[in-house]
């Protein structure tokens, strides 16, 4: 009988981190027989080849190959999609992760229960003691969507990690072979184009414990930004809108992380490039934001004035202007400070919102009251509220 479930383990050079994962695989699959491990070795130097070839002689659950040479991560994954073990399923697992002790059963039981062509599996980061440090969404029950493109809307940047997902066999080798990029996360634009037609669903748990390791720190700063942004041409277009994935990016670029550093590292017109086209993310307006500040660049101040006029968050701001000022002259600076503070957000290159605000600063004895009216003359220079707000700010320092 063929096989539920083939878990695919890609590993180079981590020989410590495989004899975990093969004492947890030890611990997950016991006797059970429908469940098959495949590792592809990609000609590690280290002692992955010794490590394998004694561990097959005592898990019949275990099948292992040796690549000639090196072939690069993609390539070793494309050659597990294609030569794993005959299974209704694939599970493309990193080496240096683990699953939860006791969610292998559940797993199988939801892929008989749903029949899903795309399983979800939420998860934790551990660090290298073992403590949970974070990790995605856990849905309380089974979540089912119709495809790819709802899956996306709903977990967006948390379905780039390799381990937590589970594809049907015949369309991720389909999409394996159709799909072509040199985008680091291609794992993702497998599996999305695998689960287009749906359905998909998102186990009930989590499932799988990520590893800290990461092979490509060098690139980071390329793979978070460019990379990421890059998925929506490279194939996720096909299941959601432009102005979906915009708003999308905004679960990694404001919602749990902070990536300005990464950011930083890159050409300010590409950002700008990327703001105009999904102006929806108010994560990446922010960045450019602060990059244009930082670097004098007010060539790209016309792209911020432009993404908050397509938004409307121009109109937001000028309503928390005239609240702010309507609360000073109640005289409450603190909340009027508030109002020009998130009107600034809103829309940056609104001149009156950073001279309100540095008037209010000013007023509550606040430090920040010099960088506000900097901030206003860097967006209009000859302004003149802001040239008598700054004289007033620096004779009172």
């Amino acid at each position: 009988m063929t096989p539920l479930l083939c878990i695919c383990v890609p590993t180079y050079n981590r020989a410590g981190d495989l004899t975990k994962l093969l004492a947890c695989l030890d611990g997950e699959l016991g006797e059970r027989g429908d469940v098959i491990v495949q590792i592809s070795d990609n000609a590690s130097p280290d002692g992955t080849a010794d490590l394998l070839t004694e561990a097959v002689t005592t898990r019949p659950w275990l099948r292992a190959h040796r690549q000639d040479e090196n072939l690069g991560a993609v390539r070793n994954l494309q050659w597990l999609i294609e030569h794993a073990p005959a299974a209704e399923y694939l599970w493309l697992f990193g080496d240096d992760d683990l699953i939860v002790p006791g969610a292998l059963a559940s797993i199988v039981e939801t892929l008989k229960a749903e029949r899903p062509t795309w399983l979800f599996l939420p998860h934790h980061w551990i660090d290298d003691a073992q403590n949970v440090v974070g990790g995605s969404p856990v849905p309380a029950e089974v979540q089912r969507f119709a495809g790819a493109g709802e899956l996306f809307r709903a977990y967006d940047h948390w379905l780039t990690f390799l381990s937590a997902s589970i594809l049907r066999a015949d369309a991720l080798r389909a999409a394996g072979r159709a799909v072509v990029s040199d985008n680091a996360y291609i794992p993702l634009l497998w599996y999305f184009r695998a689960g287009l037609e749906g359905p998909c669903c998102v186990a009930a748990h989590a499932c799988v414990l990520g590893g800290q390791e990461i092979s490509w720190r060098a690139q980071q700063h390329i793979f978070l930004t460019l990379h990421f942004t890059a998925l929506y041409d490279d194939g996720l277009r096909a299941g959601v809108t432009a102005q979906e994935f915009g708003a999308a990016l905004d679960g990694l670029y404001r919602r749990d992380y902070d990536l300005l550093h990464h950011w930083r590292r890159i050409d300010p017109e590409a950002l700008a490039a990327l703001v105009e086209r999904f102006p929806q993310s108010e994560g990446l307006r922010g960045y450019l934001w602060t990059i244009a500040f930082e670097q004098g660049r007010r060539d790209v101040l016309g792209v911020l004035t432009g993404a908050a006029r397509a938004m409307g968050a121009d109109q937001r701001a000028r309503a928390l202007v005239a609240a702010g000022e309507e609360a000073f002259a109640a005289g409450d600076a603190l909340q009027a400070a508030r109002h020009f503070d998130a009107a600034a957000q809103l829309a940056p290159t609104l001149v009156e919102a950073w001279n309100d605000l540095a008037v209010a600063l000013h007023h509550l004895g606040h430090a920040d009251a010099l960088r506000a009216v900097e901030s206003a003359l860097f967006v209009a220079p000859d302004d003149a509220d802001a040239k008598s707000n700054h004289a007033a700010i620096l004779q009172a320092a």
